[in-house]
């Protein structure tokens, strides 16, 4: 049965690498399309936005590919919504720089990635422990 769920978690962190891949590749195409029609107007919030999405990528093709306990299905889900938080944190920075303002709402997105971060960890680590006790 552990070996079942093993592998089936194996093959939802391809998916989810997949998934958040494409995530990664829209939010590029995004930047640059903003950064092209921004009149010369360049943040590096808004060229790297794509950056959060792409290493949940790299690391869900890691889990999937190589580790021995991926994560499961809950810790999946709130690594890639801490993910999804910081690319759309990262692109309102950055359509808030390219404009010349500023806004203190944007600190909600850093809070909300960290956040969701913990959560992710703490639901990671519960899985961790359940099926090390369930072996002993």
């Amino acid at each position: 049965m552990i070996l079942f769920t093993s592998v089936t978690d194996k093959r939802s962190c391809l998916r989810h690498a997949i998934g958040t891949g494409a995530g990664a590749a829209f939010t590029a195409l995004f930047g640059g399309v903003y950064e092209l029609y921004s009149h010369s107007v360049y943040s590096y919030y808004m060229i790297y936005a794509f950056a959060p999405l792409m290493l949940m990528s790299l690391a869900f093709v890691w889990w999937g590919g190589f580790a021995k306990r991926p994560p499961r299905r809950a810790a999946r889900n709130l690594f890639t919504a801490c993910a999804a938080t910081a690319s759309v944190g990262l692109a309102a920075a950055g359509v808030v720089a390219i404009y010349g303002s500023t806004n203190r709402l944007l600190i909600g997105y850093v809070i909300l990635t960290g956040v969701t971060f913990i959560a992710a960890t703490i639901a990671h680590l519960a899985d961790r422990g359940s099926r090390e006790g369930a072996k002993a």
